[in-house]
């Protein structure tokens, strides 16, 4: 049996995976990796849930599984005994066989991540899949060469077979990646999660790069962390070299896209996943849960029209939600939230008169949300107006990983994240000698 710490790398390797599924087109390779896409998605279905506790009613959990694109079929005769089976949730059909309502332990039995695990184990994957799991940990882990990588893969109870199959297809969905070292003489496996680790402090190991590469990126890195969700606009580097920091993962970028023809769409810019602070918590931010939530907040303040109302302080008003529960009644609450509505962080109760109060379902997740909020903008205790009308209504959510997969390869400015790629390896292996899962 896999220890703690690994069962929540594994149980967040299948998150990444899930994340990477809307940029995989290639039918087979969605065939190869069925299990892990499945696990993938009852623990989103589940984590959506969370916070409702035994309030979930049959027709509001096909709704949220209708959402992540499972069908009720796959709802009533997989995910449901497969989650039960997990003790992540328990669920009561009446008469009829139908859904009549679920109680949700999401979180509650151990954290989403180690639930995750268990639920893959129970779904019982390939060895070719247990191979592309172990193949995206160790990526996220540190950048080893193909040798290294592969070594590490067969360490872990598979066969050369399996360990190469997995390796061609973490590759095939686009979430590990390949540089060539002239050096090594061998391509250096990696992929954008690896600078969350904690393994190498990030913007210490920048300090040690050459003046430019060290002051271009540690600038974008230092901005990402002081400021969590500061506009992409306001970041103030070479475009095709933010680009490429997006494109390797050193910060990660989401976008709330406008519901108007023609809206505006704003950009939002996060430091990496830190994977030790991540394992703290009940939730997880490989769902990009708090992305969305302070992204949409932001979006709110900076698109409200002059004269139609401004939330003063995004960070007085989240606090608001949080010491009350809720917040409204407000026109636009009704028409606005939609998108934190379907990921089941608020819930929004509309009025007779066509306003609308917004109601607090994930705490953890809109209190790590307050604390980015204030890093970035500051506490005050002014609030303004709840309602705020809107110029463009938010309409999407681009995850970071849909970010990376927009972005064309650049190779002059892929040059500066090689070479930090390259010089996180070395650091990694420096590293890994005194504390490592791989046994250097």
């Amino acid at each position: 049996m896999q220890d703690d710490a690994t069962r929540r790398r594994l149980g967040r390797a299948v998150l990444f995976i899930l994340g990477q599924a809307p940029t995989i087109t290639e039918p087979v390779v969605r065939a190869d990796i069925a299990t892990l896409l499945l696990a993938g998605q009852s623990m989103d279905f589940a984590a959506k849930l969370q916070g409702f506790g035994s309030q979930v009613s049959g027709p509001l959990a096909r709704e949220y599984a209708r959402q992540g694109g499972l069908s009720e079929r796959d709802l009533m005769i997989s995910i449901l005994p497969t989650l039960k089976r997990a003790d992540v949730l328990d669920y009561v059909v009446d008469a009829s066989g139908d859904l009549a309502h679920i109680d949700e332990y999401v979180g509650v039995t151990s954290s989403v991540i180690e639930q995750t695990f268990k639920v893959l184990h129970l779904l019982n994957p390939s060895d070719p899949e247990l191979a592309v799991l172990h193949s995206v940990e160790i990526a996220a882990w540190a950048p080893l060469t193909e040798s290294q990588h592969l070594e590490q893969v067969t360490r872990r109870g598979l066969g050369d077979a399996a360990a190469a199959a997995g390796l061609r297809l973490a590759r095939a969905i686009g979430i590990n990646k390949m540089i060539l070292s002239s050096e090594l003489r061998e391509n250096v496996v990696f992929n954008p999660h690896v600078w969350g680790t904690g393994q190498v402090k990030v913007a210490e190991f920048l300090r040690n790069l050459p003046p430019n590469e060290r002051d271009i990126l540690l600038g974008i890195c230092e901005q990402a962390s002081n400021r969590p969700g500061v506009l992409l606009d306001q970041l103030g580097a070479n475009p095709s070299v933010l680009a490429s920091a997006r494109k390797v993962g050193l910060i990660q970028a989401a976008t709330v896209k406008s519901s108007a023809a023609g809206g505006r769409n704003r950009t939002y810019v996060f430091s990496p996943l830190s994977q030790t602070d991540d394992d703290l918590r009940s939730t997880t931010e490989a769902l990009h849960f708090r992305k969305l939530f302070v992204a949409h907040i932001l979006f709110g303040q900076d698109q409200a029209q002059l004269g139609r109302g401004r939330i003063q302080s995004p960070v007085a008003l989240v606090r608001a939600l949080l010491n009350r529960g809720e917040v409204g009644p407000a026109s636009n609450i009704a028409t606005d939230y939609h998108l934190v509505e379907a990921h089941g962080i608020v819930r929004v109760e509309e009025q007779d008169d066509g306003r609308g109060v917004l109601k607090l379902i994930k705490r953890e997740v809109v209190e790590g949300s307050l604390d980015w909020l204030t890093t970035h903008l500051g506490s005050t205790s002014s609030t303004g107006p709840v309602g705020v009308k809107l110029r463009h209504t938010p309409g999407a959510f681009v995850t970071p990983e849909g970010d990376r997969a927009s972005i064309p390869d650049d190779a002059a400015a892929a040059e500066v994240t090689k070479a930090a790629i390259l010089s996180l390896r070395e650091e990694a292996q420096r590293a890994a000698r005194l504390d490592s899962p791989f046994g250097f």
